[in-house]
């Protein structure tokens, strides 16, 4: 067999092959618009796309806030029992340690003078 020959052979074994792939392909429709159709799949998959990364970004947010400690919420001001009075003025606080600060900062005096009363009124 020549070097022609087994070209000719291989051209006709590809032809044969591209043949069958024509044959299983699904006919072209004139009345379809091909290119319309391509475009509006683009969209949507670009709208997918956006929707997942929006998704995405939730869900890393979500869990950033699960790992780290939310900040530790304080008491209304109402909800706190105020037990310990100012000896000077009718002031109450609900520690000590506020007691002693306001002595000190109101008062002048120090924090041996101010030392704290608890009202025995008050009942819990």
């Amino acid at each position: 067999m020549s070097q022609e020959e087994n070209q000719n052979g291989n051209m006709n074994k590809i032809i044969s092959i591209i043949n069958k792939a024509i044959k299983k392909c699904p006919q072209y429709e004139h009345s379809q618009n091909y290119l319309l159709e391509s475009r509006k799949i683009v969209l949507f998959n670009e709208g997918l796309r956006d929707q997942i990364s929006k998704c995405q970004e939730e869900i890393r947010l979500l869990q950033k806030e699960l790992a780290q400690p939310s900040k530790k919420l304080r008491r209304k001001a109402y909800e706190i029992s105020k037990k310990y009075k100012c000896s000077n003025c009718d002031k109450k606080y609900g520690s000590e340690a506020s007691l002693n600060l306001h002595c000190k900062i109101k008062h002048a005096f120090s924090e041996t003078d101010s030392k704290t009363q608890i009202d025995h009124s008050f009942q819990i």
